[in-house]
């Protein structure tokens, strides 16, 4: 008696939390401001992405071109 009522508890606890947290992740939405930058201002999201990535490109060629005069004068 006492199995069979661990067991009907625990599928009946396990449905309720279950069931509430699909509601959860249905309603839940999130609010981010990159998120809202490239879906309202596009134009700025993408200047704003290729400006960082070609920032940090031009660090690592200018840092690159540093060790290679380096080496060069070291020879």
């Amino acid at each position: 008696m006492i199995i069979f009522f661990n067991k009907f508890f625990i599928k009946y606890f396990l449905q309720v939390i279950d069931s509430y947290q699909y509601e959860m992740e249905s309603t839940y939405q999130e609010n981010s401001m990159l998120t809202n930058l490239f879906i309202e201002n596009k134009f700025l999201g993408w200047l704003g992405l290729f400006t960082i990535f070609f920032s940090i490109f031009a660090v690592f060629v200018f840092q690159f071109l540093d060790w290679e005069s380096k080496d060069k004068n070291n020879k």
